[in-house]
């Protein structure tokens, strides 16, 4: 009886931890991020599909800190004027360090 316990516990518990993360990152865009030039629409950068409308993308979460995310981003697609992980907005400093990485030439051979 204990052990049926224990497990319907771990069980809810589970489902609740579960449940939270679906709804802290919906539809698996856990990166919001804003370029300067619009991109193509499905580009792989590092470990995750960036799925670009024009110059707005999204992506689900990557095994990456979001600072080197924005920065491989920055250097696939471009500068990057706002980008968002989670409830994590990078400022300005963070963003400017993030587009030191841009590759302007990609860009012009769009």
């Amino acid at each position: 009886m204990v052990r049926i316990a224990a497990f319907t516990a771990a069980l809810v518990g589970s489902l609740t931890l579960l449940g939270s993360a679906a709804v802290a990152q919906p539809n698996g865009n856990y990166y919001s991020i804003t370029l300067a030039q619009p991109a193509a629409a499905k580009t792989v950068v590092r470990d995750i599909l960036v799925n670009c409308d024009g110059d707005v993308c999204a992506a689900a979460q990557g095994t990456s800190r979001p600072a080197i995310v924005c920065a491989s981003v920055a250097r696939e697609l471009g500068p990057v004027t706002a980008f968002r992980a989670g409830d994590q907005t990078l400022d300005g400093e963070a963003l400017a360090k993030c587009n030191a990485k841009a590759d302007t030439t990609k860009i012009a051979h769009r």
